[in-house]
């Protein structure tokens, strides 16, 4: 019986990086890495602005901390949601005007949480624009850093 020994061979990670084309596919690397982590980091903040309310006392507080005309995001107790521009305030109650027109008086003892909108600029309503953005990004970074590295 003969016995055959099959190697592989492999460069050490030294010599690919002193090639020209180690150098660049460890910068295309390194920049997506970072262009990943930094659009991780651009979602867990903005999942993160969150608020909630125990009672009507701070609700009321909180409505009328946010003023006359703010984009907000309601939840009820009774687990229905509403959102549209605050636009009346009442001792009891204050009144959501969505984009269709349709006003809703809310009584502050019926709600578990009033979360802001955020007023969004009229290119990043989809998030795909985020990413668009992100590997324009990353696209002109890998051209900058293989002319670099030439």
């Amino acid at each position: 019986m003969i016995q055959v020994e099959w190697t592989i061979p492999s460069l050490p990670l030294r010599v690919l990086t002193q090639t020209r084309m180690g150098k660049q596919v460890t910068a295309t690397i390194v920049v997506f890495l970072f262009c990943l982590l930094y659009t991780v980091a651009i979602v867990a903040q903005d999942r993160s602005q969150r608020s909630s309310n125990d009672n009507s006392a701070t609700t009321k507080a909180e409505v009328g901390k946010l003023g006359f005309g703010k984009r907000v995001n309601v939840k009820l107790k009774n687990g229905e949601k509403t959102s549209g521009r605050i636009t009346g305030f009442a001792p009891d109650h204050f009144v959501v005007t969505n984009s269709k027109g349709t006003a809703s008086a809310i009584a502050y003892s019926d709600v578990t949480r009033v979360s802001t909108q955020k007023e969004k600029l009229g290119i990043f309503h989809a998030p795909w624009t985020g990413i668009m953005f992100t590997a324009a990004g990353v696209g002109t970074l890998v051209v900058i850093a293989m002319d670099v590295f030439n």
